[in-house]
């Protein structure tokens, strides 16, 4: 698998730039070391493109990594056979593109990105998006399927007459399978319409960019004024003089609560690094040796001097994690052999905002609990 240039606007963070146009340039400033979760995503991709290859009968080898696991294997061996079924159903003149390098910069600056799997049958256009993480994503008007599909147009358009477009995202880690379908006509009205003008003022920086939770989400998570002066706001709250919150301050507060800590553990790390591996200094802060915890220097010297001394009991054994078992057996044989075995309790009550997708918890009536006529515990059956 070739390393991948990425393109200023790119279809991966296409939602971004084309509600917030600034951002693109403004990410565009700051370096970024990749993530654990980048890596393993990325070695997920060549995984899943190296098993794809060898069932199409073709040349492939794949270098070792770290994140390379049974059950990395496992779902890309699944998403090879999804990609090869999904051809065959089109018909035994389908063209399956593998990786293939997508040029939308007929709408988009310099606009390019690379799609996973691309199938062309007759009329029909199919873009497979293999997704490694775990947060769910929805092909339903998803801006990185239409670019990779206007891309795959561009690509075929002398030779096929597409009328139908179907786009999927391929999510095993989380069961997610599922497409979206659209005629092209709509998808190439977008495109030189409302796509163009974005795309023109993302690469020029234009356009207003306002404060939401997806700036946690972007390079600038730690730096940007607009996160800064939200969370400021709550100065106002300054207690001049001793008196309580009312219900409606509180509530303003608490709109603040999970993203307010996210952003000060996200200023903070950057502050570190910047501090540590830069040097630089920031008025009023010094860096100091922080805690530690002791540890064995040679695990067996350990083992040897304990049994030279006659100590035992040095080691336990313990179950696997739920999930780390699971992992290892794939979660149908998990289920099979053990499924009666394991239980989820109901989660500790949490307070969400009101646009929270889960369900609200009926309010329990302490009067249930409580006899009020007799003033007595209900304890309930004797």
């Amino acid at each position: 698998m070739t390393n991948k240039k990425h393109a200023l606007l790119s279809a991966s963070s296409s939602h971004r730039w084309l509600k917030h146009a600034p951002i693109a340039l403004l990410e565009a400033m700051v370096t970024e070391e990749s993530s654990e979760a980048a890596e393993q995503g990325t070695a997920a991709h060549a995984m899943a493109e190296h098993f794809l290859k060898l069932k199409l009968g073709q040349d492939s080898s794949l270098e070792g990594s770290i994140y390379h696991d049974d059950e990395m294997e496992r779902y890309c061996q699944d998403y090879a056979n999804f990609v090869v079924e999904h051809k065959e159903s089109l018909g035994e003149n389908t063209l399956l593109f593998i990786e293939q390098r997508l040029d939308f910069s007929r709408y988009v600056p310099e606009g390019f990105g690379t799609g996973d799997a691309v199938l062309i049958s007759n009329n029909i256009l199919h873009i497979i998006d293999f997704k490694y993480g775990k947060y769910y994503v929805n092909p339903e008007n998803n801006t990185q399927l239409l670019l990779y599909a206007l891309g795959a147009l561009e690509l075929v358009e002398s030779i096929y007459d597409i009328e139908e477009v179907r786009m999927t995202i391929y999510q095993p880690r989380i069961g997610n399978v599922s497409t979206w379908t659209m005629d092209v006509d709509p998808i190439l009205e977008w495109a030189n319409g409302e796509l163009k003008v974005k795309a023109m003022q993302a690469a020029k920086g234009e356009g207003s960019l306002e404060y939401g939770d997806w700036l946690a989400m972007t390079k600038i998570k730690a730096i940007s004024k607009d996160r800064a002066k939200h969370h400021l706001e709550l100065r106002k709250y300054e207690l001049k003089e001793a008196h309580l919150l009312n219900d409606e301050e509180m509530a303003e507060v608490l709109s603040h609560v999970d993203d307010l800590l996210k952003w000060v553990k996200d200023v903070k790390e950057y502050a570190q690094k910047q501090a540590v591996e830069y040097g630089k200094d920031y008025p009023g802060f010094k860096l100091v040796e922080g805690r530690s915890s002791r540890k064995y220097v040679n695990p067996a010297l350990i083992e040897q001097r304990a049994e030279e001394k006659g100590i035992e009991g040095i080691y336990q054994e313990t179950l696997l994690p739920l999930t780390k078992l699971e992992s290892k057996l794939g979660k149908e044989q998990f289920k099979e052999v053990f499924g009666d075995l394991i239980t989820k309790p109901s989660g500790q009550p949490t307070l969400v905002p009101e646009s929270d997708g889960r369900p609200e918890i009926v309010k329990h009536d302490v009067n249930e609990d409580f006899n009020v006529e007799k003033g007595e515990k209900n304890y309930g059956n004797d």
